[in-house]
């Protein structure tokens, strides 16, 4: 990676660095981002099926539907005649 493929922003009291839109964390240091961005492995297609996974599932306010097909409890057996 060069230093070309992201760049460096100072946020909230630390470095961050951006590639292709995307904020990474906050490091402490310039150089603990810089380090951290030689590292980074973002990769598109990875990214891209995260996203078409978010889009599939919205709006997630939505309550999950889950149905019982018994009752609560457990069986009576010392029924008595």
């Amino acid at each position: 990676m060069t230093s070309k493929d992201y760049e460096l922003e100072q946020r909230n009291g630390g470095w961050s660095y951006v590639i292709k839109g995307r904020h990474s964390p906050v490091y402490a240091s310039r150089e603990a981002a810089i380090e951290a961005a030689k590292g980074d492995t973002f990769d598109q297609e990875l990214d891209d099926e995260l996203e078409e996974g978010l889009e599939d599932t919205f709006p997630a306010s939505d309550p999950v539907s889950i149905t019982r097909k018994s009752h609560t409890g457990g069986p009576d057996r010392h029924k008595k005649d």
